[in-house]
Order: structure tokens, then sequence, then C-alpha cells
């Protein structure tokens, strides 16, 4: 592997036309993986596992942009995680490294077969390749998981089709029902599929001191280029990422996502206050669970109004912390 591309030897950073990694064959899982939902570990971990059984190291390979934000850069933000936080939650899935393709037009053109070899094969040295059963690639999508396993014996690679998730429903767990469950304030359906309460990051930034004026002092960073779930007043679990490896306490709150209509629009922001907690944070990434939907965002008649309402949230947020902290004693 390619010490000189790799961020705390996991991340590698590669595109068309540039060298080979250097390393051993590698067992790969492969697709976009946005959220990293329980149907993508379940693919990634037959990688790790396979590679550990065979004394190999395991990667995931994924591509950015997203293929979607490509093709239809009109679109609105969709994605559920950014680059960032997907890191970390392949990371902690035992995934000895991430191999993260450049998505352009050298890579668009390409048709499946000359993908497989000039990328997968002699490029990335992938000897193993899992991915669900309904991942495409090549040009116009030409190539499949079925159709490559099927070429086993004219290939130096060995493809493995990995059958789709099922929630308990006996519907596939995929991102965009995830994304259509958050946008519908459906925090519980969502957090079936992702296997965790859906997570928030972002870097504070400076906001206009309005939290504070009214007592209840806000962390907040933009939306723009992530989902945005039902807009409105969410209870949360926060921590500073600076501290997520260490044994510091999360910290609960109330956080508002959307655009404002009481106030000034400044875009769409997750502004968040934090229970007990007086710190300078702005420049940090914070990152925010979304425990439970309180109420949808609405426009008051004054601040007095506004600032009376933030009070009951946060009244309704402290009870959703008593409720997880009382969980956590009784187990």
């Amino acid at each position: 592997m390619d010490m000189e591309k790799t961020d705390v030897n996991f991340k590698v950073d590669w595109q068309v036309g540039d060298a080979p990694l250097k390393g051993e064959p590698l067992c790969c899982a492969i697709g976009n993986f946005d959220g990293v939902h329980k149907g993508h570990q379940h693919i990634i971990s037959h990688a790790v596992q396979t590679a550990r059984d065979l004394n190999m190291k395991s990667a995931v390979v994924s591509f950015s942009p997203h293929p979607r934000s490509y093709f239809r850069k009109e679109d609105a933000a969709f994605l559920l995680m950014d680059e960032t936080q997907k890191k970390a939650q392949i990371r902690a899935l035992g995934v000895d490294y991430m191999i993260v393709i450049h998505f352009n037009a050298a890579l668009q053109q390409m048709s499946a077969q000359e993908f497989v070899q000039s990328v997968l094969v002699d490029a990335l040295h992938i000897s193993k390749l899992f991915a669900g059963s309904d991942f495409a690639f090549g040009k116009g999508r030409e190539g499949s998981m079925a159709a490559l396993a099927e070429q086993r014996d004219n290939l130096a690679l060995e493809a493995v089709p990995v059958t789709l998730l099922n929630d308990s429903q006996n519907m596939a767990i995929s991102s965009s029902r995830i994304r259509a469950a958050l946008q519908a304030g459906q925090l519980d359906l969502a957090a079936q599929m992702l296997g965790r309460a859906h997570i928030l990051s972002g870097e504070v930034i400076m906001g206009d001191q309005r939290g504070r004026q009214l007592d209840f002092p806000t962390a907040n960073f933009s939306m723009e280029n992530l989902l945005h779930p039902a807009f409105g007043v969410y209870a949360v679990r926060a921590w500073l990422d600076d501290d997520k490896d260490s044994h510091a306490q999360p910290i609960y709150g109330v956080c508002n996502i959307g655009r404002r209509p009481t106030v000034n629009d400044r875009g769409v922001l997750a502004e968040t206050h934090l229970f007990d907690f007086d710190q300078d944070i702005y420049g940090h990434r914070l990152s925010i669970e979304l425990l439970d939907f309180i109420r949808p965002e609405q426009k008051f008649s004054s601040l007095e109004a506004l600032r009376h309402q933030i009070a009951a949230d946060c009244k309704v947020a402290r009870t959703v912390q008593d409720q997880i902290d009382a969980s956590h004693k009784a187990s």
C-alpha cells in the first residue's frame, strides 16, 4: 500500500492516471456506502471476515464525489454523511484500508471490462471483490456482479455478489429508504436500517448570537451538503470528534434543523443547544445523534414566544435523556 497517500495509514485517494498502489492483493467490498447502514455493514463484514480467514488485508472501495452528485448536479443535497464520518464508520468495522476513487470523466467513460481489469486488478490489486447483488459499474452501468462472477475463470479476480439484507418488513435496506424515513421524521425506522441513531456532523461556525440573546446559546453547523431531515426540533446526544475515542461523556441537548423562519434565514443549519455546557468550540467538529423528533419547525410571533417554546423543547429533550440514562442503569 502506498503510504504516501494514506491518512493515518488508512484512507487512500486514487484516480485514473495515478500509479498503481503498492502492496499485496486485497479482499475488498465496493460500493458508495452512503450511510454505512446495516446492509452495507453486511457486505463489508463478508470482506473483512474472508480477509481474516485467508490472512489477507481487507479494504473498502468507495467513490468521491458520489456518482449521483456527479451526474445530477442539480439535485438537492442527499448525502447521509460526509467523507469524514463515512471514514470513521468504515474504520470501526475492522477494515484495514479505505480506498476512495475519484469519480471523473475518465472513470465515467470506462467500460465495465476496462474498469475491472485496469482499475480493480492492475491498479488496486484486488483479488476478491464483494458487493451487493445490485451493484452496477462501467459506462452506462453495463457491468453487474452476477456477470462478473461468471467470468471467474478468465479473471485474476473473484467476484462475490452478496444478497441484499432485508429489514423486519422484508424490504431491502437501502440508503434511499433511510433518506425517505428521515425526511418524514421517522427516526425509529431510519435507526432500524442504520443499526444506530442517525448522526449529523459538521464544523461549528460562528452564528449571529441569537440563541445566546434568548438564553439558549447554540453550536451551529451548515447542512448545505447533507440530506435535510424533516425540519424541526430534535432531542440529541452530541460529542466533539476530538473526544470520540476518549472516555468523555456524551452531551445531551436540543437541536433545531431548518431555516429559522422567525429570524433571518442563513440557509439550512443544525443549531444545537448543549445542556450544561459552556465551552468555545468554534472550528471544532461536532457530531449529533438524532434521538427523538420533538416538533416541526414553526414561525413564532415574537422572540419571547420563541424563547418560551425553546424552554419547553429543552424540557422534552431532558425527559428523553432521563429515559436513556435510566435504561443504561437498568442494563
